[in-house]
């Protein structure tokens, strides 16, 4: 069975879904060089709470995301493994490259040994988007 169209909504709604489905209140202003988009310790994994860091990719970014599309210098994943998080989300509202779940990988790989500590990371690709937006329409303001 096909999935349906996507609905398009902007960054910041999509964003502001998340947040409202994990229950995280705080504000999260966008700026050129943040080492995220949301970060939150409200996720829970394993029976822990965790610290979380999610880039989101909007309707702005269009085809298939490439390490090239995240950040003007092509070093948004670098900043997102910045975060003092334990796991590390992209978002992206189409296909994700390979190359972006390698570079994540790397970073995830490293951050671990640095830290000596479990490093989780993961995308949420078109699909997943799709079905978070049909499962949860009233986080995401739609109708």
């Amino acid at each position: 069975m096909q999935d349906a169209p996507l609905q398009s909504v902007s960054e910041k709604v999509f964003k502001d879904g998340i947040q409202k489905l994990i229950g995280e209140t705080g504000a999260f202003q966008d700026w050129g060089g943040e080492r995220n988009d949301l970060y939150t310790s409200k996720i829970r994994l394993k029976g822990h709470r965790r610290t979380v860091a999610f880039a989101f990719k909007g309707p702005g970014t269009s085809g298939v995301l490439t390490p090239k599309k995240l950040g003007k210098n092509g070093n948004q994943i670098q900043r997102l493994f910045l975060s003092p998080a334990e796991i590390f989300v992209v978002q992206y509202h189409d296909q994700v490259d390979q190359d972006v779940i390698q570079q994540m990988q790397a970073f995830a790989t490293l951050n671990s040994i640095r830290e000596g500590k479990r490093i989780w990371y993961g995308v949420i690709d078109g699909d997943d988007t799709r079905k978070l937006l049909a499962a949860y329409p009233k986080q995401f303001g739609l109708k």
